[in-house]
């Protein structure tokens, strides 16, 4: 799925309407808290339906995400009925006979029989979201003790004057322009050591920023004198840009008042500001390099004179391509490759840009922005395996944007080249979200791409533009008056991390154990909180981190992020962008671990060893996590489903939707402990297959060929249970038969396969951790799984006894 759903389609915006005021609307009072104490009481439980999906993102002008639940009090409940039990069984029959069915399947909904009809019979509501309140969660305030402070330090430049004025726009720092022209610091455009070729009868060299301030005092009247202009400085590049989007943009869409008042007074407005730049930025930013922790701040006038000149394509040697040139590891920064593209989504990126522009122009900000690049080293990431720290508390909601929490680390799910394609034909979460607050785009100028433990982090940006669609359907609908309140340094209370995820063009690779490994550090980088805060790190609010283009699974990119949240001590609010079914499997995941006080430690364990299952594709996830650290009690209610507490539902969806909602009961983990907290998954059962630990007084006894066939033995429940599970073992066993399910599948990137080999000596240490996992044992499965293959004929009489008496 895409990281976020199409949202509403609004109408086509005129840009006329950059012109008008346009107030931001108020938000409504939050209510969840009250809403918790009055309708979610510890004697009643919140009944839905986890397999209801929304069948549409927006119907109406006014309509928002909604979803459908009800309150009933709780009663003790016992398993199916015997004669429940024999109809599942009936079902089952003909899989067990078919080996090449692998699942029971639900529907391609994961919906029928009665839970599709006790979701028609759910009342509607306005209420999204599951778990802890939102307004519970720690949030960014003015005090600034949640962030750094504002200090030149070694590995902190701040380019403005301290302490800053009462009012006005910080001065800049120094006060005069000092160049510096170096391979550690930014080439600035405005250098005198940027010089530039002129033909004129001989050819001689002059300083480029000479020729830029001559020709952005020219007039420009149209599309073709902007064209000019910019090729005139950048002349070797005549033959390979064009401006085919500004010609589309300016002359085809923009009304005739819209363009005239471009060219009258937004675009030589932005000219002054370029041309200011060596008096606005009078020393060039330090490069945020790999393998180091630096933190930039810029005032607000000063990133819009750099993005100025990144408008009119000025920064040297950024243009250039090739993997042998100065900038390869770092993204572009000028806007030519934006004004070539006539596609729908870039001309609306532009006039996202153009209205930054015409607010920063008319009216200078005044604010502060941090740009922090934060390195973990290998002796700083953590031991994963052992850690014993608690899980976070989780608000879950399937509609609002992350961008909308004003206060929380918000997740930009970004490119390891920042911004991604956010100057060119991208246009999904991380490209919007700058465009959105086109201040981020200035990361660009300076941050080398991410390495696989780093992430930045940017304290401060302002949002100035308000947009609906995704991809080919986003749109710019408005100005947007930013109310979010600042710290004592003029910064938004907003934090922005950006951390790239691992993409994958073969999926089921990601649950190998070095890949989850990189994801928890990539996430670790991120979330941890930066040095110099003192306070209680803020929640983070994410979503599907890395399930879009990336084919990330949503489920194990989920709990990857809440492991890495409560090694850091972060509380999380995720964003499932409409997607109810993920919500309320999230949900109920979240409690079952809360409830049986999984730690992170343990939580890692069971995916590192999931990722070690040959047949391991995602498909069955959850359904293992719950075997591996649950136990089955035979008062399970399998037919209605509720979960309350400890109790769920004990099944499982096709295998094609590539989830699971299959929650057994779990009173204690049933595998024992090794160290105090960790799980020895030695003793896990295998997926489908019943948990043979003595340490668990729930566990069910295998059924043996021998035992099936006795015809006297009584028809009780619990044998039906017994056969039940029988069935899905043997239906499980045929995973081992597939031969597209092997682990010798390599990573389809290149830098997986690098990350693979980077990781081999981990890889090894993880397999002396777990002890259990050895090729005998391996082997040993293999064959334990091939034996259980001979067995369906007698588990097929014990059924056909079960018929008979179900007769009589």
């Amino acid at each position: 799925m895409s990281e976020i759903p199409p949202r509403k389609k609004l109408r086509q915006t005129s840009l006329t309407d950059m012109f008008k005021p346009v107030k931001k609307d108020i938000k409504a009072v939050e209510t969840e808290a009250d809403m918790q104490e009055a309708n979610l009481g510890h004697s009643s439980t919140l009944s839905i339906d986890p397999n209801s999906t929304s069948s549409a993102m927006f119907s109406g002008e006014e309509e928002a995400f909604g979803d459908s639940f009800t309150l009933k009090e709780k009663s003790p409940q016992k398993h199916g009925s015997k004669k429940h039990l024999i109809g599942k069984l009936k079902k089952k029959r003909k899989h067990i006979a078919d080996p090449n069915l692998n699942s029971v399947s639900r529907g391609s909904a994961g919906v029928s029989g009665e839970s599709h009809k006790e979701s028609s019979d759910l009342s509607p509501s306005k209420v999204s979201w599951r778990g802890c309140a939102l307004s519970s969660l720690q949030v960014l305030n003015n005090c600034g003790r949640h962030v750094p402070t504002v200090h030149p330090a070694s590995d902190h430049t701040v380019m403005v004057k301290l302490p800053l004025p009462d009012t006005g726009p910080p001065e800049p720092h120094p006060s005069s322009y000092s160049d510096i022209w170096d391979q550690h610091h930014v080439r600035m455009p405005c250098s005198p050591k940027s010089l530039y070729p002129i033909s004129s009868g001989n050819e001689s060299l002059v300083v480029r920023w000479s020729v830029i301030s001559k020709v952005l005092r020219r007039e420009m009247k149209c599309v073709n004198d902007l064209q000019r202009t910019i090729l005139e400085y950048n002349t070797r590049y005549a033959e390979k840009w064009n401006f085919k989007g500004l010609h589309e943009l300016l002359d085809e869409e923009f009304e005739d008042e819209e363009r005239a008042y471009f060219f009258h007074h937004t675009l030589p407005a932005i000219a002054d500001l370029a041309l200011d730049l060596p008096n606005l930025v009078t020393q060039p930013p330090p490069l945020l390099t790999r393998h180091s922790t630096q933190s930039i701040t810029l005032s607000q006038i000063q990133i819009a004179s750099l993005l100025a000149n990144a408008f009119f394509c000025t920064f040297p040697r950024r243009n250039a391509k090739g993997g042998d040139t100065e900038y390869a590891s770092y993204p572009d920064i000028n806007f030519n490759r934006l004004f070539s593209h006539k596609e729908k989504r870039s001309l609306e990126k532009l006039k996202c840009l153009i209205n930054y522009f015409r607010r920063v122009t008319k009216k200078r900000p005044e604010g502060l922005v941090t740009f922090t690049r934060q390195y973990i080293s290998v002796s700083e990431l953590p031991s994963w395996e052992s850690s014993s720290h608690h899980l976070p508390d989780l608000h879950l909601d399937s509609s609002g944007l992350i961008e909308e929490k004003e206060g929380l680390l918000q997740v930009d799910f970004a490119n390891k080249f920042i911004g991604g394609g956010v100057l060119g034909l991208g246009c999904v979460q991380e490209e919007i979200r700058f465009v959105l607050s086109p201040e981020l785009i200035v990361s660009r100028l300076f941050t080398q791409f991410l390495d696989k433990t780093e992430a930045l982090i940017i304290t401060g940006a302002e949002q100035y533009n308000q947009g609906s669609g995704y991809a080919s359907t986003f749109c710019w609908t408005s100005n947007h008056q930013d109310s979010t309140k600042c710290d004592i340094w003029r910064r938004r209370l907003c934090q922005v991390v950006a951390i790239d995820a691992l993409r994958f063009t073969r999926p089921k690779v990601q649950y190998r154990p070095p890949l989850i490994l990189r994801e928890l550090n990539k996430a670790y980088a991120g979330f941890r909180a930066l040095k110099g805060s003192v306070s209680t790190p803020i929640a983070v609010a994410t979503g599907n981190w890395g399930c879009g283009a990336f084919n990330g699974n949503a489920r194990l990119k989920a709990l990857i992020q809440l492991a890495a949240c409560g090694f850091t001590g972060r509380n999380v609010a995720y964003f499932t962008f409409g997607d109810e079914k993920l919500r309320n499997d999230l949900s109920t995941m979240h409690i079952f671990l809360k409830e049986n006080n999984i730690t992170v430690g343990e939580l890692v364990q069971v995916l590192l060893h999931y990722g070690q299952k040959e047949w391991a594709d995602g498909s069955d996830l959850y359904h293992y996590i719950y075997h591996s650290l649950g136990s089955f009690d035979s008062d399970t209610d399998e037919e209605n489903g509720d979960f309350s507490g400890s109790t769920a539902k004990n099944e499982r969806t096709d295998a094609s939707q590539k989830s699971s909602n299959t929650e057994p009961k779990c009173t204690k983990p049933s595998h024992p402990k090794k160290n105090g907290s960790q799980h020895s998954l030695a003793s896990s059962s295998s997926y489908g297959e019943p948990c043979n630990n003595s340490a668990s007084s729930s566990t069910l006894p295998q059924i043996t060929a021998q035992s099936s066939h006795k015809k006297e033995e009584n028809l009780t429940e619990e044998k039906i249970v017994q056969v039940l599970m029988e069935c899905d073992r043997l239906v499980e066993g045929q995973k081992w038969k597939n031969p597209e399910k092997t682990f010798s599948d390599g990573v389809e990137v290149h830098e997986d396969n690098k990350f693979l080999s980077e990781s081999s000596e981990g890889k090894s240490q993880l397999s002396k951790d777990s002890g259990d996992i050895t090729t005998k044992n391996h082997e040993k499965s293999i064959d334990k799984a091939s034996k259980s293959l001979s067995e369906p004929i007698s588990l097929l009489a014990s059924l056909d006894d079960i018929d008979k008496q179900a007769v009589t």
